[in-house]
């Protein structure tokens, strides 16, 4: 069970942590925190970076835990597994979370789409 959870655990974590970025988003545009600003950046983008930031951390003590302990002599898959999953755990946050700071928020920018997120009134 516990080699089980280790094989899983780097992509279960991405799974979490793209979840709640996925989920503030949404949160985000319906309460409209796009449009509150704290300094140079809006609140929805400075909760997502945080989200994110938090996420990937947590992700890379995963990724040095897993490659410092996992050194099975008797079982090598089962630690190569683990790595792996960090690993590719660790790699898909980073690049989920990529659209936070290259992107618009709720609807902005988009084709179609009035500025704020409203659709437009036809």
């Amino acid at each position: 069970m516990k080699a089980l959870l280790s094989i899983t655990a780097g992509l279960g974590f991405w799974a979490i942590g793209f979840s709640l970025l996925y989920g503030l988003h949404g949160i985000g545009c319906a309460r409209g925190w796009p449009a509150t600003a704290i300094g140079p950046v809006d609140v929805q983008r400075l909760v997502l970076a945080a989200t994110w930031i938090g996420s990937s951390l947590a992700l890379f003590l995963w990724v040095r835990a897993t490659f410092r302990t996992h050194r099975d002599v008797d079982r090598p898959l089962l630690g190569w597994l683990a790595r792996a999953s960090a690993v590719t755990g660790l790699v898909a946050i980073l690049v989920s979370g990529i659209p936070i700071l290259t992107t618009s928020h709720c609807g902005v920018g988009t084709i179609g789409m009035e500025p704020g997120g409203a659709a437009p009134v036809r």
